[in-house]
């Protein structure tokens, strides 16, 4: 019998966690999870406490117990930064789906745009448009999938010359130390939206890898292990 873990999504800019509603249905129905959203406002706040709430909340939900999470875009660096924060505090592993770690290109190209500054919000400014290193050391794994369908407003504030998803471009998605990285033909919205990214959540959060026959130019040219 599957043992049933417990799941944390965290939403994106904009949203208010409602876009998990099919995300949630195939990781509890068809994987086997108990899955909970956590809900912040994207539009103001303070990033420290928004973390701080969030670490809380995944305190009641493991109760002890295991306990994993998958942040979409902006979402996948707050849970970034929780597991960062408290490290060890939390058993278990995550995935972030389209989560720009290294910084994104197209949020910097709407700051172009003084009168479109408002609608990114301080969040997005402070943990995606400025300079921030980031570099994965665990304990837990973290895997991130990149979106490679060119379906986006990202692209009319930036130029991509490489696999994106119309918002996020893959190399965006990468940090030193990542346990695993997967490209799959979904646009930004798409991938939560989709079986297979269920399917490869689902298989990273319980086995700390995607599920694949060969491993990508990504993997190879950073040195991660495939399966």
């Amino acid at each position: 019998m599957i043992s049933r873990d417990q799941v944390i999504l965290v939403h994106g800019l904009w949203m208010n966690g409602s876009e998990f509603a099919t995300l949630k249905r195939h990781l509890k129905r068809e994987h086997g999870f108990d899955v909970h959203v956590f809900s912040y406002p994207t539009l103001y706040g303070h990033a420290g406490e928004i973390c701080a709430e969030l670490a809380d909340f995944a305190t009641r939900v493991a109760d002890g117990g295991r306990v994993h999470f998958v942040g979409h875009s902006l979402g996948g660096t707050f849970v970034y930064r929780v597991l960062n924060e408290y490290p060890g505090r939390f058993r278990g592993n995550a995935v972030l789906l389209g989560s720009p770690l290294s910084g994104c290109r197209a949020a910097r190209g709407v700051l172009r745009w003084p009168m479109l500054r408002p609608v990114l919000g301080p969040h997005l400014l402070g943990e995606v448009t400025a300079p921030v290193e980031r570099c994965w050391r665990g304990p837990g794994a973290l895997g991130t999938i990149a979106g490679t369908r060119r379906l986006g407003a990202g692209q009319f504030f930036a130029h991509f010359d490489e696999p994106n998803d119309g918002t996020v471009a893959a190399s965006e998605t990468i940090i030193p130390g990542l346990d695993d990285h997967l490209e799959l033909p979904r646009s930004h919205m798409g991938m939560l939206f989709a079986r297979d990214v269920a399917a490869q959540v689902a298989h990273f959060l319980r086995n700390a890898k995607f599920r694949r026959n060969e491993r990508s130019h990504v993997e190879s040219a950073l040195g991660i292990a495939g399966n």
